[in-house]
């Protein structure tokens, strides 16, 4: 199980299996334009196998004037 953190939200998300990165932004409905993929620190292509010993966090990008 993988379990992600989402940057500025409490709590985290469990996800089942092996997964992507592209497929969890999938299923979150996010996708690698609008999000950032860190693994135990630091950012990772969404192309790369997450695996239940790391540590996850999404940062959603945002923008504003």
């Amino acid at each position: 199980m993988v379990r992600i953190k989402i940057f500025g939200e409490n709590g985290e998300i469990q996800i089942e299996g092996d997964k992507s990165g592209q497929t969890v932004l999938k299923q979150l409905g996010l996708s690698s334009s609008s999000a950032i993929i860190m693994r135990n620190g630091r950012p990772i292509p969404e192309d790369i196998q997450l695996g239940d010993e790391d540590d996850i966090t999404i940062i959603k990008s945002f923008s504003g004037g």
